[in-house]
């Protein structure tokens, strides 16, 4: 009778939280070349959602190596520089902090992953102002 009771409400339980569907086959993404991140992302304002804190923020990435920062999540900004490496990697620097991303298309989706990996977890999905 437990059992069946302890059963009955773990499949309650998890029909509240249907199964998560994560895309994170490198097959499946389209990630951009150096041109391409240059052409697409640069001189252009940028909205970004972090999938793992739900943080919004708006980011300008310059011609000139510049990049700018606003939290929209809550206070902060802060500007510093980008480059993007032959292979596609774009790094920012602000502060004393390296950040790396490798950015790509998938379906109508533009995002940011940490590597090429079929398993490269997913950091930022992108839209613009």
């Amino acid at each position: 009778m437990q059992v069946r009771i302890f059963f009955s409400m773990f499949f309650s339980a998890m029909a509240l939280f249907p199964p998560i569907a994560h895309v994170t086959a490198a097959e499946e993404r389209v990630y951009l070349g150096k041109a391409e991140i240059e052409s697409v992302l640069i001189d252009k304002s940028i909205e970004s959602r972090n999938l793992s804190t739900g943080m919004v923020s708006h980011w300008i990435f310059r011609p000139d190596g510049r990049v700018e920062f606003v939290n929209r999540s809550g206070p902060g900004r802060a500007s510093g520089t980008w480059v993007v490496q032959s292979d596609g990697l774009m790094c920012v620097t602000m502060l004393t902090r390296t950040g790396c991303r490798y950015w790509f298309r998938q379906g109508g989706t533009l995002a940011n992953a940490l590597g090429k990996e079929p398993d490269s977890p997913l950091v930022a999905e992108i839209a613009f102002e």
